[in-house]
């Protein structure tokens, strides 16, 4: 993160990435990686929870969290009308959460084979994986940065409605 508004703690856990990234078959962006070494578990603003490596907490364990997601998601979406156009036929992406909301939305990257982590897009899913879905031609810590600030306009994170602002808006 790099406006400095939100210091890591002194000393995280470090994942084992090479752990995870077997058990996903996938390596991960080296931005998300470092993201997670610099502030470990938590949620930013009291909002967004990172999914990091051999989490206690089984729901924040990226590799708990994502076992069968990927299948689930696109089981739900061959019923729906609609569906995000990397599930609408078999293209061979995957959707790995890399963070999830306080009320169930999670931050998912589009993986595919053929591309490099680096290349990822962000998928924005409300709690309710039929209803809606966001697309974000950025990596994690970009997308976690404007939502986190407000430059990210979004219908899944919505505004504060008391005060108009983001609810990610941390206070200063």
């Amino acid at each position: 993160m790099s406006r400095g508004s939100i210091s890591p703690p002194a000393q995280p856990p470090a994942g084992d990435w090479a752990s995870v990234e077997t058990t996903l078959h996938r390596e991960l962006p080296a931005d998300y990686r470092a993201l997670v070494d610099a502030y470990g578990s938590g949620a930013f603003c009291g909002y967004i929870e990172l999914l990091v490596p051999a989490d206690v907490r089984k729901a924040y364990d990226i590799v708990a969290y994502n076992d069968g997601r990927s299948d689930f998601a696109a089981e739900i979406w061959e019923e729906e009308d609609e569906q995000p156009e990397e599930f609408s036929d078999d293209l061979g992406y995957e959707l790995i959460a890399w963070a999830k909301t306080i009320d169930g939305d999670t931050l998912n990257w589009l993986a595919h084979p053929d591309q490099k982590p680096a290349s990822w897009r962000t998928l924005l899913v409300s709690r309710d994986i039929a209803e809606a879905w966001e697309h974000y031609d950025a990596p994690a810590t970009a997308v976690l940065l404007g939502l986190l600030t407000g430059d990210i306009d979004s219908d899944i994170v919505v505004p504060d409605r008391g005060t108009g602002r983001s609810r990610l808006m941390c206070s200063s």
